[in-house]
């Protein structure tokens, strides 16, 4: 690997192509999912980069289990601020089964490359690869919280009123509050919503990931009360913590939800 590194950054600084702020990781995950003896894992990556060109291509440089490398594509999510996008995907690896007793879970080492105007820019986390354990749950970059958000594009199922929905957070303090401000009518009128801790999240998935980690992030859970009407939610996450409010509203846009009620 370090020949591999090596050979890697003298390309990266041939094509002067180190990001300062070009690219920049958000959040990673991964977990794995054990029941009745099979197991799978779950791979997440979240981006946020600058809007250089309409024509460009993200991807995560992963290294597999077996050694070899490979480009996970992301795709693009939503707007930010000032000319910057979100930018996210999964992946599963293809080794053996994919899942069952041979299926090799493995810890996470990457970095980041944005394709654009005929530059790489990478975000190699100074050097040294981003690296993960392999059923640790979350880590945050750059934010002190965020939303977990798959979907703006499409509805979102509502069950008896409720959008459930979750956020991670770096564990400034022992003592802390998460509220989700929140309106279903163009905010004419508002909502607060306080999201709860559980040492439990990631149960639920079949995954023994801590909560919080080693990395010092944890989850938490909120859920909004949206009524049967409603067709859209605008919400934004507030993070209370030593005296200061952390917020995540979607880089100063909000997160902007449709709703499909069942």
């Amino acid at each position: 690997m370090r020949k591999l590194f090596i050979a890697l950054a003298g390309l990266l600084i041939a094509a002067q192509a180190f990001a300062a702020d070009e690219i920049k990781l958000l959040r990673s995950q991964s977990t794995v999912s054990s029941k009745y003896g099979i197991s799978s894992q779950s791979i997440r990556f979240e981006a946020i980069l600058k809007n250089l060109a309409y024509a460009k291509q993200v991807y995560v440089h992963l290294k597999r289990p077996d050694g070899s490398w490979t480009d996970v594509a992301l795709s693009y999510q939503r707007a930010a601020d000032a000319g910057r996008e979100v930018w996210a995907g999964s992946y599963t690896d293809p080794n053996d089964t994919n899942t069952g007793p041979s299926f090799k879970t493995f810890d996470l080492e990457f970095a980041l490359r944005y394709v654009v105007n005929g530059t790489e820019y990478w975000d190699n986390n100074g050097g040294q690869n981003y690296k993960q354990g392999r059923d640790t749950g979350s880590m945050l970059f750059g934010t002190n919280v965020l939303a977990r958000i798959y979907d703006l594009n499409n509805p979102a199922w509502i069950y008896g009123g409720r959008y459930y929905g979750s956020a991670t957070l770096k564990n400034l303090s022992p003592n802390k509050q998460v509220k989700v401000v929140y309106s279903t009518d163009g905010w004419q009128t508002t909502k607060t919503a306080w999201a709860t801790f559980s040492n439990t999240f990631w149960f639920g998935g079949y995954s023994s990931a801590p909560n919080p980690n080693q990395y010092g992030s944890e989850e938490w859970n909120y859920e909004l009360d949206v009524g049967t009407t409603a067709t859209k939610v605008e919400f934004a996450v507030g993070y209370i913590v030593n005296g200061t409010t952390y917020w995540d509203n979607n880089f100063g846009r909000n997160y902007l939800q449709p709703l499909k009620q069942n």
